[in-house]
């Protein structure tokens, strides 16, 4: 009975013992302040990265990142900025406990701001420096509340469980989660099936991006040979459907349209996962594939290996992510409205949720084409070293974004300085200028892309399998230029050139070009090829084979800027605008390739001496000029040439209605409109890409000469312009 009171007397205090020491480790180990951290990071951090890049599955795809790359991000994302700041606290710590807790508080304040600065962003119009203050004080009360109320430490402790909830809704429930989970069985090609000499045909397919038919064009409906030869070439050997037209602008849709033979229905990854039915596992048990997709991923790792993006290891797998990411994260922390959403189809998915006719369009899409930009050339050239006689079939696919943005190319290969213009407007209020500039650009682009085309005929040639390959060259989508409307999203004014694309198709053994003119939608592509292999497609398909007899009755065309809902436009009308073609009107294509540097309203003055527009004098104006430095020293052998000459007049202001002429050495390369750069800006900027083969070897700053031309007094004067820059 004694030993039992001693029981009851010595039992009650071992577990407040227990739960004393547990209490004090923890705040030795400081384990509640990594808790506090990591709940709060993962508002301010990990569920605003995990939700855009959860619904932009398109950010793994262009970074060729695998499941181990995505996973790595979600930890790093979820756990690595609590842990880094609370490893931090711990170290100072060391010294002071007080210093310790003074730098806890301060994290706590910084991850509160970065949370207010999200949510007044969405429920407040204040921006910049305005909303940076709203959500300092936000951040400081907040930190003052947690400092001094128990009861709020209390509350964020028991939200420990929130981060980890946002990681599961991204493996789980997000877009991106079919780029994580373990996926079904994909198609598997095995062994490519022998086939006796004259079987299948060998297969080429190019795939141009933002390609407008009437570009290629004379002023007769016909490919103009004398600034595009070998697209020339290639209508002379091929089946040219010149009633061609894409079905979507946002090349992430349109490209599974014409590889799947359906119209854009549900907004989905461009991806196998999501389109297992296209050409590719169509041909995979027939055809070795070796392709080359950009914005896609439609070949399953199981038949093809797909190659990476520009830049290396620094734009591909987990650094590629971590780079988009940091950047998506910034875009979301900023005090200012972005130009792209980094969440793309994100954004694209609410607007599919709207039922308006006249709801959200989508945004030009150079949010992930960017990164692309310095690798078509060399993926070019990894295509064109594959192109080879074998002894398996085999196709060959590659989507290259040329003559699409950013346009860096000359006619010549010659490569100048990139810059865009018009920063800060929303794409319908570009001012005009930079959309005839960007024209011009593109032109002299596609002129360089000619010559690739020309490329691959010499080595289908040299490898004799030009006259039995089945070669296909098209584009998925054009692109506007029509000012006040959107270039991707389809308008009244901007049909003929957003819709209409390049289409030839050379049969195995085809020797003499027509032109077929029957209504051609792109989600034909599919099933036109597959009949002309012998092919058939297993599953339900909206394109119909455009061999035999023409298989569409309607004239109109059907267009989705939004999967699953369709546009419809005339196409007879809309069709004759694209047949006046360009390369008569907007340029001097009677002068071949030199005439494309003779643009719009100033063509007539291109390669003339200044003196002979107006009287020369006043007092020098002054401007900066963009990429000075470039100009040091040019070096045209060097294929890179600062042809691409911008800047902006210091003073004087210029008089209403003059422009600035810039000339190298001695010949006009141009005349450009003074234009704002941003919203606000005055109409001071200038910009002209010159002729390449203007420049000299040496000092390039002696070579330029820069006019304002003031048209204000009936005859044309111009006053010298006196140029720096850093």
């Amino acid at each position: 009975m004694a030993s039992e009171i001693d029981q009851q007397q010595a039992g009650p205090p071992a577990a407040p013992d227990r739960a004393e020491r547990r209490r004090r480790w923890l705040e030795r180990a400081q384990l509640w302040a990594l808790v506090e951290l990591f709940v709060l990071s993962g508002f301010a951090i990990a569920q605003p990265l995990l939700d855009v890049t959860g619904k932009s599955p398109d950010l793994f795809v262009f970074s060729r990142a695998g499941r181990r790359d995505i996973l790595q991000l979600l930890v790093g994302v979820t756990l690595l900025p609590a842990l880094g700041i609370w490893a931090g606290e711990v170290l100072v710590g060391l010294a002071s406990e007080q210093l310790r807790r003074l730098l806890h508080l301060a994290a706590v304040t910084m991850l509160l701001t970065l949370v207010a600065i999200q949510v007044l962003k969405k429920l407040t119009p204040a921006r910049g420096p305005v909303l940076v203050a709203l959500a300092a004080v936000a951040g400081l009360l907040a930190g003052v509340l947690y400092a001094r109320q128990a009861w709020l430490k209390l509350w964020v402790r028991y939200l420990a469980p929130a981060p980890l909830v946002f990681a599961l809704l991204f493996v789980l429930v997000s877009p991106s989660s079919k780029l994580v989970l373990p996926a079904r069985a994909a198609p598997s090609g095995g062994p490519v099936q022998a086939v006796a000499p004259g079987g299948r045909p060998p297969v080429v397919m190019i795939f141009f991006d933002e390609f407008p038919l009437a570009s290629l064009l004379d002023s007769k409906a016909r490919v103009d040979r004398r600034v595009y030869p070998n697209f020339a070439e290639l209508a002379d050997h091929s089946t040219w459907y010149r009633n061609a037209t894409g079905v979507s602008g946002f090349t992430p849709w349109a490209m599974p349209a014409m590889l799947t033979g359906r119209y854009p229905s549900k907004v989905k990854a461009p991806i196998y996962y999501e389109y297992p039915d296209n050409l590719f596992t169509l041909l995979g048990q027939r055809y070795d594939l070796k392709a080359y997709e950009t914005i896609s991923q439609l070949c399953p790792p199981t038949l093809c290996e797909q190659t990476a993006v520009a830049g290396g290891a620094e734009r591909t797998g987990l650094r590629g992510v971590l780079r988009e990411s940091a950047k998506a994260y910034r875009d979301i922390v900023s005090p200012y409205d972005v130009a792209i959403d980094p969440g793309t189809l994100a954004e694209q998915t609410a607007a599919q949720d709207s039922a308006a006719p006249q709801g959200d369009k989508p945004l030009d899409p150079k949010f992930r084409f960017n990164q692309l930009r310095l690798n078509q050339p060399s993926r070019f050239n990894d295509f064109l070293a594959k192109l080879e006689r074998t002894d398996t079939p085999t196709l060959h696919f590659l989507h290259l974004l040329l003559p699409h943005a950013p346009w860096r190319y000359l006619p010549s290969r010659v490569e100048y300085n990139y810059k865009t213009f018009g920063r800060g407007f929303t794409s319908e209020k570009t001012p005009a200028y930079v959309r005839e500039l960007a024209h011009q650009r593109m032109l002299l682009q596609l002129a360089y892309t000619d010559r690739l085309v020309g490329q691959v005929i010499d080595r289908l040639k040299a490898q004799g399998i030009w006259d039995e390959a089945l070669v296909v060259l098209t584009a998925d989508h054009g692109s506007g230029w029509t000012p006040g409307e959107k270039p991707r999203s389809l308008g009244v004014r901007n049909v003929p050139d957003l819709m209409w694309v390049p289409l030839f198709v050379k049969a195995p053994r085809q020797s003499e070009g027509r032109v077929d003119d029957r209504n051609f939608e792109q989600v034909d592509l599919l099933p036109t090829l597959a009949e002309l292999l012998g092919v058939q497609v297993p599953w339900k398909m909206d394109g119909l084979a455009q061999n035999g007899p023409p298989a569409r009755q309607r004239a109109e065309k059907w267009w989705f800027d939004i999967p699953g809902h369709r546009e419809v436009r005339d196409g007879p009308p809309n069709w004759s605008v694209v047949l006046r073609g360009e390369t008569d009107t907007l340029v001097r294509a009677s002068e071949g390739v030199k005439g494309l540097y003779r643009f719009g309203s100033f063509a007539d003055l291109v390669y003339r001496d200044p003196a002979t527009v107006g009287p020369v004098g006043g007092a020098p104006a002054a401007a900066e000029v963009d990429d000075w430095k470039l100009y040091r020293k040019v070096d045209p052998a060097s294929g890179t040439v600062p042809a691409l000459v911008s800047g902006k007049l210091t003073s004087p202001l210029p008089p209403a209605g003059s422009t600035v002429l810039v000339a190298v050495n001695g010949k006009i390369a141009g005349e450009s409109k003074l234009f704002p750069d941003k919203p606000g800006d005055a109409a001071g900027k200038f910009a002209v890409i010159a002729p390449d083969f203007l420049f000299k070897a040496g000092d390039g700053r002696r070579q330029l000469q820069v006019y304002v031309v003031d048209r204000s007094g009936g005859q044309p004067r111009l006053q010298p312009v006196t140029l720096s820059g850093e």
